[in-house]
């Protein structure tokens, strides 16, 4: 797999989008994320703190080339987590597994799509 990357929207938290970034140098992308992603094999970004506007409804997850299962169900509970405390929206146990579900099929069928 080459570097890459989509967004993947949540329309029912009014927009609100993770960006999901496949990456050959994780430590070039974390440069241009503005965090340290030395030695990383992938990692949630959030939105920065002085970010505004619709820069502060967007935050990232970013994995090496070819992911296995559990690190893109890990990476992508973080990014539920903090959209969920993002938008107030109550973090039950339902909520929680149907936008984890919603995320982790997006990120898999952009994967297969190569």
């Amino acid at each position: 797999m080459r570097s890459r990357r989509t967004k993947i929207t949540f329309p029912v938290f009014n927009g609100v989008s993770v960006h999901v970034l496949f990456s050959g140098d994780l430590k070039a992308t974390g440069r241009r994320l503005r965090v340290d992603l030395s030695g990383a094999m992938a990692a949630y970004v959030p939105a920065g703190a002085d970010d505004t506007g619709p820069a502060a409804k967007r935050s990232y997850i970013v994995f090496g080339l070819d992911p296995d299962e559990a690190t893109v169900a890990h990476e992508a509970s973080h990014a539920i987590r903090a959209l969920m405390k993002f938008v107030g929206a109550k973090v039950d146990d339902e909520n929680f597994a149907y936008h984890l579900d919603y995320l982790v099929g997006r990120i898999h069928k952009f994967m297969r799509k190569g």
